[in-house]
């Protein structure tokens, strides 16, 4: 079986298509003296610095008595096949947070495709 997209395509891509970068990282809880939970995050080794396409796909802003919570939702493009990637990382391009929602891989396994939500106060 021939390959739809060959794997040279994603190599002159990048410069243009795949113009940010993302890393993953994984959550490393530590605990406080009273043994409550530190949230703390650490990068996942051989997913950093990919190279990737941000693209904004829908917001929502819902109205509080003291504050407005922005949701919105976003669509990461990466160059290359990560299956470690997981619903329980997330991922930092260009010094945001995004939760990661799902994590979508191509038939032919060249791209990986994170469905991400940047929560705002």
């Amino acid at each position: 079986m021939v390959s739809l997209i060959d794997s040279r395509m994603l190599t002159r891509l990048a410069p243009v298509y795949y113009a940010d970068t993302v890393t993953i990282q994984s959550r490393t809880d530590t605990r406080d003296s009273y043994g409550q939970p530190i949230p703390a995050w650490a990068n996942v080794v051989a997913l950093t610095s990919l190279p990737c396409r941000i693209a904004a796909v829908s917001a929502d802003e819902r109205p509080g008595p003291d504050k407005t919570i922005v949701t919105v939702s976003h669509h990461i493009s990466i160059a290359g096949h990560y299956p470690a990637i997981t619903v329980l990382m997330r991922a930092v391009a260009g010094g945001v947070n995004y939760n990661i929602v799902a994590v979508e891989h191509d038939s032919e396994g060249v791209t990986t495709r994170l469905r991400v939500k940047l929560v705002t106060t």
